[in-house]
């Protein structure tokens, strides 16, 4: 099979749609991964890096509701629809696989003009608007989360889970005896006001000696929160960055985020307890249902972005530090949101859709 991956934008479009070409290679050296994607995007730097070749077209978000601006985005999804088009007739993909956002669109809609099958991946609980719009035009759509299909208006839903990394899955390490380790990152690009909020936590922390913090602050506020580090006697690793979140997943008892969908399901990967701070922007608050999700499967606690001050986030993990076997049933609780076998799910489901 010949799979053309349309991903963009973040991460969160991105490394799913990379799990799912190495599960594809993977199977037969016979497959074949192309993707396709914009200039302005993440996947510009993260796709080549992981070995796959990308073709650029024009997509951008839709605009407002005015009749200038309805133009204006008829104009450029018709650019972006030819562009595509070009690529689909010179590839000749045998399906089109769109991760969501408006990077899918033109791609979708130029692979349904060529007869191309295609079908669409939604990462969080509650489709974008893109994926809303897609799902009612595509063969089939993937979903991560069993809810989402009550906000679909799709021919046909498949429950998959949200793809991993395999990069992410091989990684380990070993948690030292008698430490209460937290994990604390806001996405690659950090997070200031939760990296502010950590700030007003570690006084709390002073008392408890056998407290490690670990903290991706982002590259951006690194120097800031590095240095206000160096005045608390809290055990503490600060990077602004790390390629290696298996590590720290893996040191670690308690995870403090966002709640991104790739976030959810490395979380439920490594069976770690969370306290979720959603992202007070993401688009139709999509985070919040996210983490949700998460709380009312047992797995975390969520907190809203104004409220996560240092006292909040202290009484919780007081909390945590005195049940421990708390921590350990919210493990296996956000744990039942994972499926294994994700990536693989999704490509049967093209190759029925296709048959």
């Amino acid at each position: 099979m010949k799979l053309a991956i349309s991903a963009g934008g973040t991460g969160g479009h991105i490394f799913p749609g990379i799990a799912v070409a190495e599960a594809l290679l993977a199977q037969s050296s016979a497959n074949d991964v192309v993707f396709i994607g914009t200039t302005y995007g993440l996947e510009g730097k993260i796709i080549p890096q992981a070995g796959f070749r990308l073709f650029y077209i024009e997509a951008h978000q839709f605009l407002g509701t005015s009749p200038i601006h309805k133009i204006r985005t008829m104009l450029r999804l018709m650019k972006g629809v030819s562009m595509a088009m070009g690529i689909l007739r010179t590839e000749k993909p045998d399906a089109i696989l769109g991760m969501g956002g408006f990077t899918s669109v033109p791609v979708v809609i130029a692979g349904i003009l060529l007869g191309v099958p295609c079908f669409i991946h939604e990462q969080n609980v509650q489709p974008g608007l893109a994926n809303r719009l897609l799902s009612k035009i595509t063969r089939s759509t993937f979903i991560s989360f069993e809810e989402t299909e009550r906000y679909l208006a799709a021919k046909k839903v498949r429950h998959t889970g949200n793809p991993l990394r395999k990069n992410l899955k091989a990684g380990d390490a070993n948690k030292p005896e008698g430490r209460f380790s937290i994990f604390v990152f806001g996405g690659s690009r950090g997070a200031k006001s939760i990296n502010d909020s950590i700030l007003t936590l570690l006084p709390f922390l002073e008392s408890y000696k056998n407290t490690v913090m670990y903290h991706q602050t982002g590259a951006e506020d690194y120097d800031r929160i590095s240095d206000s580090y160096k005045n608390t006697s809290v055990q503490h690793e600060v990077f602004p960055f790390t390629d290696d979140m298996a590590k720290y997943y893996s040191l670690s008892d308690v995870v403090i985020s966002r709640a991104g969908a790739t976030t959810i399901f490395e979380l439920a990967y490594f069976r770690r307890a969370a306290i979720l701070i959603p992202y007070p922007y993401s688009a139709g608050g999509h985070q919040w249902k996210n983490a949700s999700q998460v709380e009312q499967a047992g797995g975390g606690y969520v907190i809203a972005n104004d409220e996560a001050s240092g006292e909040r986030l202290f009484d919780v993990l007081k909390h945590l530090m005195k049940e421990p076997h708390l921590l350990k049933e919210m493990g296996k609780n956000i744990g039942r949101i994972y499926v294994e076998d994700a990536a693989e799910r999704i490509i049967g489901g093209i190759a029925d859709g296709i048959s």
